[in-house]
């Protein structure tokens, strides 16, 4: 596909914002140029996938004039448990490959936009925070919807979803998995029963599981533990404690335009609950806790660790010897229902991508990967496998799939540009964490950066209405 004057422009634009903002300490991430891997799937032995009976059951399938694909990403998407078995149905369907380019993890975005500029567009690309609106407002990615047939079965139920994303009447974005547990907290549920304490996905099962039972297990958790402790959590909390009021900080009215809810009431009484938390000690942020390192929840240090479901497979692999929970965050006591926050995935085209046709096709397969039931079964013993779940925690984690049985919140504080993401995450946690002269209550903060967050929603909002 050859990229237009006009999105050249804009990408180019977005490059240059990048090379200025990435390049840290010796310039190493302007330079470094992503790596592409042999196409192995060499992890049979521990994970073995084999779709020749679905594929037998297909009936005749579509010939692509280009089977092979290449896909640009941190991790190898080909050989992770839920991915695998759409990879070899799409190579053994079409009788091509799908090459994987490796690039690292803080250069993915820019190196990204070096590859559509240079005319060296990849084919696939995940999912960023920022893909809607900001990426999609650079005109990084190619519209799919003369591509992808959402009349197709394995698109019903997800038409409204596919359309939240739509961006000046263009449909970039098909997602082909979604949940409504995002982030969790994931505790070590063999120190639990060791203090005696109440497990808390019992008490989420009982409806009891809110912000003062979460802080009253925090404090329980700190006795028992003793000097060991040097907090209830650490991580994320901040925006997960936000969502459970029912008010995202940004969010979207019914007509999909950005809305700032700062000075909303029930984002106050969230921004009060972690002041409050932090000013306990129970929120903490010490050393070798800055982020989702594992080691303070294996020792004790800490009860809870607020991160993204997909953590817990590093706890069960790094510690056989105890046993690991997940839960998800509170519920508000005050909110008229429990609120969850939305998180989907799925694969972006690059604008310039040369095999567009073959993208969507493997985007379908995926979507199919979540509905037909055969190909649906080895999935799941594709995830089992790969991420050692218990058949317990694998039903748990299932279960928040089926998005229509759940009040869900979607959070769009991250969907803009670098300045304004890092604003927000600042604010975030500096309301949870920060000690000493550091501290700021959410009135300050609001106060010094309201503006600035307002002024950039108008700009994306204007560019929206635009098109």
């Amino acid at each position: 596909m050859k990229i237009s004057k006009r999105i050249l422009a804009s990408v180019l634009s977005l490059a240059a914002v990048f090379s200025m903002t990435a390049c840290g300490g010796d310039g190493a991430a302007a330079t470094t140029e992503p790596t592409t891997t042999s196409n192995t799937l060499d992890d049979d032995i521990n994970n073995p996938v084999d779709v020749s009976d679905i594929l037998d059951n297909q009936g005749e399938t579509k010939e692509l004039e280009n089977p092979n694909l290449t896909y640009f990403g941190f991790y190898d998407m080909r050989v992770a448990g839920d991915i695998k078995p759409g990879v070899k149905m799409f190579e053994e369907t079409y009788g091509g490959k799908i090459e994987y380019q490796q690039v690292a993890w803080n250069d993915r975005v820019d190196k990204l936009l070096t590859l559509i500029v240079s005319d060296q567009s990849p084919d696939l690309v995940d999912k960023e925070d920022n893909s809607f609106p900001h990426l999609m407002s650079k005109m990084a990615y190619t519209d799919l919807t003369d591509y992808i047939d959402l009349s197709k079965p394995q698109w019903a139920g997800y038409e409204t979803l596919v359309e939240q994303y739509a961006y000046g009447g263009k449909h970039y974005y098909y997602p082909f998995s979604a949940s409504a547990l995002n982030n969790c907290l994931i505790y070590n549920k063999t120190l639990f029963d060791q203090y005696g304490l109440d497990d808390p996905l019992d008490l989420y099962n009982a409806n009891e599981w809110t912000w003062d039972s979460f802080k009253q297990k925090m404090i329980e958790f700190m006795e028992a533990a003793g000097d060991s402790a040097l907090g209830g959590i650490y991580g994320l909390v901040g925006n997960d404690i936000i969502l459970s009021t029912g008010t995202p900080l940004i969010g979207t009215d019914e007509n999909g335009k950005l809305v700032n809810n700062m000075s909303s009431a029930s984002v106050e009484r969230a921004a009060n609950f972690l002041e409050q938390i932090r000013k306990e000690g129970l929120a903490v942020r010490g050393e070798g806790m800055w982020s989702n390192e594992h080691e303070p929840l294996a020792s004790g240090k800490a009860a809870f660790l607020g991160v993204g479901t997909w953590k817990l497979t590093d706890f069960i692999k790094r510690y056989p010897d105890y046993e690991f929970g997940m839960v998800p965050f509170p519920r508000d006591e005050k909110a008229d229902a429990y609120y969850y926050g939305s998180s989907n995935f799925g694969y972006f085209v690059p604008a310039g991508s040369k095999n567009v046709e073959g993208a969507a096709a493997f985007i379908d397969i995926m979507r199919l990967c979540k509905t037909d039931p055969e190909i649906v079964a080895v999935v799941n013993e594709s995830i089992m496998n790969d991420k050692k779940y218990s058949q317990e925690q694998f039903d748990f984690l299932s279960q928040f799939e089926q998005i229509e049985n759940y009040d869900m919140v979607v959070n769009m504080a991250y969907g803009f540009n670098t300045e304004t993401s890092t604003i927000i995450d600042d604010m975030l946690i500096n309301v949870a964490f920060a000690q000493g002269e550091d501290q700021l209550s959410w009135a300050a903060l609001r106060t010094s950066y309201e503006g600035i967050i307002q002024d950039t929603l108008d700009q994306y909002n204007a560019l929206m209405a635009e098109g």
